[in-house]
């Protein structure tokens, strides 16, 4: 069973988001002001933790790094970060081992959010003879 449906499916993802907001806006660590929009105009991230979960097959939203690296802004705020996710997606009948497996799966993309390396540019072509540049 994928940690998808442990979780309880894309509704439960989709419900626990504005606690996840709340949890953040009471933190003083975290400054939503950047991150606002994340919330009440765009559904990368609910998309991001479907997909990171295994409740679908790919994610087309926006790079993890710019997702969350202008709230994760270090090390610490981070782990805060992946905390107050844990709190909010898994309830008191999840197990331990569940919520050790999200923090894994976080614990692995640490580095692409407060590291990240730049991408060399893709070339685009079509369907003209001109390639285009990217």
């Amino acid at each position: 069973m994928t940690l998808y449906m442990k979780l309880g499916g894309r509704k439960a993802i989709m419900q626990a988001m504005p606690d996840l907001h709340a949890r953040l806006d009471k933190d003083p660590c975290f400054d939503l002001a950047t991150f606002r929009q994340e919330f009440e105009r765009s559904d990368d991230l609910t998309e991001f933790l479907i997909f990171l979960s295994g409740g679908a097959p790919f994610y087309d939203g926006k790079p993890v790094a710019d997702l969350l690296s202008p709230i994760c802004t270090g090390e610490d705020v981070y782990i805060r970060f992946v905390d107050h996710l844990v709190a909010v997606l898994f309830t008191e009948r999840s197990t331990e081992d569940e919520k050790d497996t999200l923090r894994q799966l976080m614990d692995q993309l640490r580095p692409q959010v407060l590291d990240p390396k730049p991408v060399a540019p893709v070339l685009v072509y079509a369907i003209e003879p001109d390639p285009l540049n990217a």
